[in-house]
């Protein structure tokens, strides 16, 4: 059993002597090694632990435990030992319970992971040297390096030893230099500019990113809101997403992953079957929003005809006053909404209310759609399910005007609150008869 003590009261005399006591007692400590990989922090936390007569795995579990690691170990029980540390250093301690061979201690974070050393091989035979070739006869060819064997070798070079910390900025800009590592990279509010390593993501909202010559990003990049610029000589090893946004891209930019750009439906790299997919599921969308929308005012014109009527009556004689009365009725319904958020109690109400709201203003758009499709073919036809299925289809066609189509839409929305807002619901909420006051209605004189 080899018991390990430190009582001294210098730290460094309590080293020394747990180092003694440790190599007195394990045998082939002269070629013990401890090979550390991954990022090590210079200064580790100092322990205090007390352990007797304990297998040694349990000690380190017990070190670990004190120093806020998590530990994944690959060694020999070892013999029991008493361990009896006091404001050590962590890493000190692990090393000298290890001091019976040689093993490797990965580290990623607070994970450790502890394995033997791999045995070092044979040592390989002599390569004979190379023929001289004989006077006057032209020197052999050498062989030609492949370009994939050439990438292998960059990619190796440019591989760096740690993955980094992570780079989190909030309302400012971010520049991350020529030759530092860091790992995912988080910005928002501010611009991005990449000459280093990125081993993990970068995310960008509401700012420009840039990823600079000599650049590489080994995660993917995602860009909402702000141009992505990928220089001559940059490399991302993943995907590449923008929205909001262009990419501009050199033409000895490399991009492994897939590209997609919102600006750019067809794909930054030319994947013209991509763009197509996106195009055909927006559409598909777009049909579907439809005819949702030429449903639901079907039904309302089934079962309330008169109030759509009255409705359409509103929007055809004064459609500015109702887009106006929309307006304000948004703002209204919000501020309501927001001050019933206040309270616990208030908040059941508000969602109820906002959903109530949002069925009446499509029914309301439902009704500005079929006074558009009356006032397009009202001469050829009277039917108003058939005007509302013209009003529809217009919508789809002009909503595919970038810009234009969300405008269309808004005052669409806008002209049908207002319309519920003139008509009080559409009758559902009667106005007091004239003439009545706290003390009853008014009566006149004989």
């Amino acid at each position: 059993m080899r018991t390990v003590s430190t009582r001294l009261v210098s730290s460094r005399l309590a080293a020394a002597a747990l180092g003694a006591a440790l190599g007195a007692s394990a045998s082939g400590a002269a070629t013990a090694e401890i090979l550390r990989k991954g990022a090590w922090p210079d200064v580790e936390p100092k322990v205090s632990v007390e352990v007797s007569n304990e297998p040694r795995n349990e000690a380190l579990k017990r070190v670990a435990q004190a120093a806020g690691w998590s530990l994944v170990l690959n060694v020999p029980p070892g013999d029991a030992v008493d361990l009896h540390v006091q404001d050590q250093p962590a890493d000190r301690v692990l090393e000298l319970l290890l001091a019976d061979g040689s093993y490797v201690a990965t580290r990623d974070g607070d994970l450790i992971a502890i394995a033997p050393a791999p045995a070092a091989p044979y040592p390989a035979p002599a390569a004979p040297a190379p023929e001289q070739p004989a006077a006057g006869s032209p020197p052999a060819p050498s062989p030609a390096a492949s370009p994939d064997d050439a990438e292998d070798e960059d990619a190796e070079e440019a591989r760096p030893s740690s993955r980094g910390r992570d780079r989190f900025v909030t309302g400012g800009s971010l520049r991350i230099e020529k030759g530092e590592v860091v790992n995912d990279v988080s910005v928002i509010g501010g611009s991005l500019d990449v000459w280093g390593t990125v081993t993990g993501d970068i995310d960008v909202m509401g700012g420009s990113t840039h990823i600079h010559e000599g650049a590489r990003v080994r995660g993917d990049v995602s860009t909402v809101g702000g141009p992505l610029t990928v220089a001559d000589g940059a490399a991302i090893d993943g995907d590449v997403d923008v929205v909001g946004g262009p990419l501009r891209r050199g033409e000895r930019a490399r991009i492994r992953g897939d590209v997609n750009n919102d600006a750019n439906p067809m794909g930054g790299d030319g994947s013209s079957a991509k763009g197509a997919s996106t195009l055909a599921r927006e559409a598909g969308n777009a049909v579907t929003r439809t005819a949702f929308l030429f449903a639901f005012g079907a039904v309302m014109l089934a079962l309330w005809p008169r109030r759509m009527e009255a409705l359409k009556v509103e929007i055809a004689a004064r459609p500015m006053r109702s887009f106006a009365l929309g307006a304000v009725g948004v703002l209204g319904a919000v501020a309501v909404a927001a001050a019933l958020c206040v309270t616990l109690i208030g908040i059941p109400f508000a969602v109820i209310g906002l959903l109530l709201a949002v069925v009446a203003v499509v029914a309301g758009g439902c009704a500005v759609l079929e006074t558009a499709g009356a006032g397009l073919f009202g001469h050829r036809t009277r039917n108003p399910y058939a005007h509302l299925a013209i009003g529809c289809l217009g919508l789809l066609i002009v909503s595919a005007i970038p810009y234009v189509g969300g405008a269309l839409c808004a005052a669409v929305a806008l002209i049908g609150a207002g319309a519920l807002v003139a008509t009080r619901l559409a009758g559902l909420l009667r106005p007091r008869p004239r003439g009545e006051g706290a003390a009853g209605p008014y009566r006149t004189a004989p």
